[in-house]
């Protein structure tokens, strides 16, 4: 009897930017609870999440909209004009209509409430890497 070789896919390479501590730390727990997603990096800032994405080039980064030095969408369209491979899905507090808008025109794929974080951040992701956008549902009802 021959034994079949199972290839292992490589994780999904997550890069996490949030300015706040504590909620880096619960999202990094909840994304490497995941078997096939890794968060290879978690920064604080704008320049530190350019600066990441550009030397670990990450399959998917989730983002703060509101990081010290750079924003999360002048963070988004430079990364995403750099690297267009990379998704970027928002992790935000604020949720108004051109906020939201003026990320998915920088090139993000998602945008979820930090309220709803548990609930949302994974389905979001994997809608995302399924190539299709994604819009939280307390950010749906807001815009």
């Amino acid at each position: 009897m021959t034994e079949a070789k199972i290839a292992k896919q490589r994780p999904f390479r997550v890069l996490l930017a949030d300015d706040h501590g504590p909620t880096r730390e619960e999202m990094v727990r909840l994304i490497d609870q995941e078997a096939d997603m890794l968060v290879i990096a978690d920064v604080a800032t704008g320049e530190d999440a350019v600066a990441a994405a550009q030397t670990l080039q990450p399959d998917f980064i989730v983002l703060d909209i509101l990081l010290p030095q750079r924003n999360g969408i002048e963070v988004c369209r430079n990364i995403t004009d750099k690297l267009p491979g990379v998704r970027v899905v928002a992790l935000s507090n604020h949720s108004g209509p051109p906020l939201v808008k003026a990320f998915f025109d920088a090139g993000g794929m998602g945008y979820v409430r930090k309220d709803h974080a548990f609930e949302e951040l994974i389905p979001a992701i994997r809608t995302i890497l399924s190539g299709r956008q994604y819009l939280g549902h307390q950010v749906m009802q807001s815009t």
